[in-house]
This record gives C-alpha cells, sequence and structure tokens, in this order.
C-alpha cells in the first residue's frame, strides 16, 4: 500500500487491500506485554506483509480471538534489502531516516486493516530485522501466544509469510501455530473451530499436541467436535528374487494386526476425550 510520502523500494512496497494446520535472541518489547487473561491463549498473533495472502489470515485470527476472549496483535516487520549492505556503512543517517519512513508506513498500514476489526482489543508492532526472526521474538514478549499465519505471503526478497518462513516459525515457535492454507483470491468463507481433525500416530509428542490445540481453541470445555485420524503406513515387501513367491497372507496379516491396534488406540483416546465432554467420531 502506498502511501502519500516518499515510497518504499519495490522490493517493500505495499499493495492495496482488497484448509488450515495447526502445529504446536528475544527482543524487548514492552508495548507487547500483557497480564495473563481468563482464556488459556490471551494474544493471537498474526504476521502481516501487506498483500491479500498474508490477510487471508485474519478472519481466523478474528474468530479464534472471539471464541476464546483473546487479544490481538497485528504485527509486520521491514526486511533491510541485502543491497542497503555498501551504502548504510557510508551513509548510516539516511538508513536510519529511511528505516524510520519505511516502518511508520508499516504502522500506517496496520492501523488501517485494524481500523476494519470490531470488537476485539487490537495491538500493531511494526519492527525492521528478520521477518520470521522478528516474529518468533515477538512470541516471547506475551502471555500465551498463539500465532495465525498464512503458508505464503509475497514472493521474492520482500516476503514475510512464504512457505519457508511458515515452516520455520512452525519449527521453532514455543507456542500453537495456526498455518492458514493461502490462495489466489480471498476466500469466502465463515472461519469455524467447531470440528477439528487430528492425526495421531500413537506417540506422546502426538497427543501432547492434540491436549494443547483442544486447550487453545476449546478452552473451559467450549463444543468441539473431534474427529481422530490414524494412518497405517503401507508395508513395503521386496520381492526376493524370480523363483521366491511373495507371501501375501503375511502382509495381510500384518496389515490386519496393526489395523486392530489402531483401532484400539483411538478407542483409548476417545475415552479420555469423553471423559472431558469433547464429542469424538
Amino acid at each position: 500500500m502506498h502511501s502519500g510520502r516518499r515510497s518504499m523500494p519495490a522490493s517493500h512496497c505495499l499493495p492495496r487491500r482488497n484448509r488450515v494446520s495447526v502445529s504446536l535472541p528475544p527482543a524487548t518489547a514492552p508495548d507487547l506485554r500483557r497480564r495473563r487473561g481468563a482464556s488459556s491463549m490471551t494474544t493471537v498473533i498474526v504476521p502481516l506483509d501487506g498483500s491479500d495472502r498474508a490477510e487471508q489470515a485474519i478472519p481466523w485470527a478474528t474468530a479464534l480471538c472471539h471464541r476464546i476472549n483473546a487479544r490481538l496483535t497485528l504485527i509486520s516487520v521491514v526486511e533491510i534489502p541485502v543491497e542497503f549492505g555498501a551504502w548504510s556503512a557510508a551513509s548510516a543517517m539516511a538508513v536510519g531516516n529511511e528505516l524510520d519512513e519505511w516502518a511508520a508506513e508499516r504502522k500506517a498500514y496496520l492501523k488501517d486493516v485494524a481500523s476494519k476489526i470490531d470488537g476485539i482489543q487490537i495491538d500493531i508492532v511494526s519492527r525492521i530485522g528478520s521477518p520470521t526472526s522478528e516474529v518468533l521474538s515477538a512470541i516471547g514478549d506475551v502471555e500465551d501466544p498463539f500465532i495465525v499465519m498464512t503458508s505464503h505471503g509475497r514472493t521474492g526478497a520482500s516476503r514475510v509469510v512464504m512457505g519457508s518462513a511458515a515452516n520455520r516459525i512452525v519449527r521453532d515457535a514455543r507456542c500453537p501455530v495456526l498455518v492458514i492454507r493461502s490462495q489466489r483470491e480471498t476466500p469466502d468463507v465463515t472461519p469455524s473451530f467447531d470440528r477439528v481433525l487430528v492425526p495421531l500416530d500413537g506417540s506422546e509428542f502426538s497427543e501432547h499436541a492434540l491436549d494443547r490445540g483442544l486447550d487453545a481453541i476449546a478452552p473451559g470445555g467450549q463444543s468441539i467436535a473431534v474427529h481422530l485420524l490414524r494412518v497405517i503406513e503401507f508395508l513395503a515387501v521386496r520381492i526376493p528374487g524370480p523363483d521366491i513367491p511373495l507371501d501375501y497372507g503375511l502382509v495381510a496379516e500384518y496389515t490386519e494386526a496393526m489395523q486392530e491396534e489402531a483401532t484400539n488406540y483411538l478407542g483409548v483416546v476417545t475415552g479420555r476425550l469423553s471423559e472431558k465432554g469433547v464429542a469424538v467420531t
């Protein structure tokens, strides 16, 4: 989005406004610190780069905020172009002024986005640096963070919410991350957290993600329907040789045993969740 002031380089110009997966060196930002609220997730953080694709996360973030009574933080990071290196060494003052102006433009953009959201307490944060590092830093500055972001935003050097960035945030963030698959056109959908698909592999780690995710989107026993999924790996059996027949009976026996084990496992998890009042299919 271009302002009336001096514009950013092409790699940072902000365009005009116009299925979902959940995953389970800090900088000080006093304006982000908030008291712990009644819900388990008090601050929903949405990284934005000015693109329509990144903004597709906003409806999901606002729906989550309304559902769990959370705050919303909109954050945008000005990434310094590599080309600035040589020039900045020769003209530190000019670079400082330019960066301040870019940060101000990002803040104006965030204010415009925030003005279109009703019924939620909103903070806006504009930073300068590495987008992924700054987003990861921001989660350490709030109580109970929950990141909501799209899988892709810009392309090229000005990326803020790219596939690789989303992967890094999912991997390194010590909080739940909701990743919305971005689409070329903004979808006309009403976000809902009433039904959730949860893949499990039988490990304690995956069950921890299940418990953490439910605590995040359905605190205090809120109504939610959970569909549990356990996928049985296909048994890859090599044929020893042309004269040695493949034992299909053994493969069938293995598959049946794994299906029984998976069914029993899901039954145990279902029973545990049902005791908490969660509807499971």
